[in-house]
């Protein structure tokens, strides 16, 4: 089947939010109720390495009753602290201590981290646009599993290709939302946002 909303055009489906009981088929079969994550631990752990990663000097940071104040800085402990939870709860071993001393290379590995860790969770989108990547990464091809491929020559499915229903591209206007249209005909002072159509 190559057309319907059963399809899936890369070959590769996510299970992450799928319960073993879920049935679609049927007498209009059952979908089971999921829980709703607000934020998960292993988000607020990697912000927090990231954040201290990206730290240039020391700032000193007032207590909540003011009495006094807490240093904060690149600090290499805390950091391998907040991500090796993460890796060790993945059963993936924790980087190098040369991987925490390098503010670049522990940057690409916070990136890549969340990439995994959060696949699926709606973070992706907003990452890469807080990092200034998504011109590069929205850009690129999309390639998947060889869907096209008879039962005799089922092996050939996992030969990556390009898929061409799935174009990707990027411009700038994209780091925003445009704004609608009845929302601009409420207030005749907002604009719209740069690179969209304004409709005047």
């Amino acid at each position: 089947m190559i057309n319907g909303d059963r399809w899936l055009p890369t070959g590769i489906g996510m299970m992450k939010y799928v319960n073993p009981k879920d049935n679609a088929t049927g007498n209009g079969g059952k979908i089971f109720p999921k829980v709703e994550i607000t934020i998960r631990y292993a988000d607020i752990l990697l912000m927090y390495a990231e954040a201290l990663n990206e730290l240039g000097g020391s700032y000193n940071i007032p207590t909540w009753d003011g009495a006094g104040s807490h240093a904060i800085t690149r600090n290499i402990t805390e950091m391998k602290k907040a991500i090796s939870q993460v890796r060790i709860r993945a059963g993936v071993p924790d980087h190098d201590m040369s991987v925490y001393g390098s503010k670049e290379e522990l940057r690409k590995k916070i990136k890549r981290e969340r990439q995994i860790e959060l696949l699926g969770e709606n973070q992706r989108y907003f990452d890469l646009r807080r990092w200034k990547d998504a011109p590069v990464d929205e850009a690129e091809q999309i390639y998947g599993y060889n869907v096209l491929m008879t039962k005799d020559r089922a092996a050939d499915f996992y030969t990556p290709i390009r898929v061409p229903l799935l174009q990707t591209t990027f411009s700038k206007k994209m780091y925003f939302w445009p704004i609608d249209w009845d929302e601009l005909q409420k207030n005749k002072r907002m604009t719209q946002a740069p690179g969209w159509p304004s409709f005047d």
